[in-house]
């Protein structure tokens, strides 16, 4: 009895395409292609203004490189966590206590360490308000 084979490029899952929103074509972004994709994003970032803008500015940036180096000192790369236990994470960032868009600050004494899955899940809730 022989072993039928199949060739390597028949393994290999094809990317998949779908329909630009706005034009139509296929293409293997997510929702836009090439073309309108850069179109979009620059209507996005219109809108939505620079990171200085939006207010993280160079103080902000010294400021959570401060508080980032001060608790990678202190407890290495350890997430305190939020809404669920502490864990180890890699990719820690600052996170406002209260966020910029309440009326928060970017002094160190707003900033706090959160891994950035937790980051991302706090979004802007209040502490003591938890997804889990």
């Amino acid at each position: 009895m022989r072993i039928r084979t199949l060739p390597i490029a028949r393994l290999v899952p094809m990317a998949i395409r779908r329909p630009c929103l706005r034009c139509g074509r296929l293409t293997t972004n997510a929702s836009r292609c090439d073309v309108h994709h850069q179109e979009w994003q620059r209507q996005r970032d219109a809108v939505r203004g620079s990171a200085s803008q939006r207010g993280y500015d160079s103080a902000y940036r010294k400021a959570r490189a401060a508080v980032l180096a001060e608790h990678r000192a202190k407890y290495g790369d350890w997430c305190p966590g939020w809404g669920g236990p502490a864990h180890s994470a890699q990719d820690l960032t600052a996170d406002h206590i209260i966020p910029l868009a309440a009326g928060g600050s970017n002094r160190r004494n707003n900033l706090r360490v959160l891994c950035r899955s937790c980051n991302s899940r706090r979004g802007s809730r209040p502490d003591g308000f938890s997804v889990l």
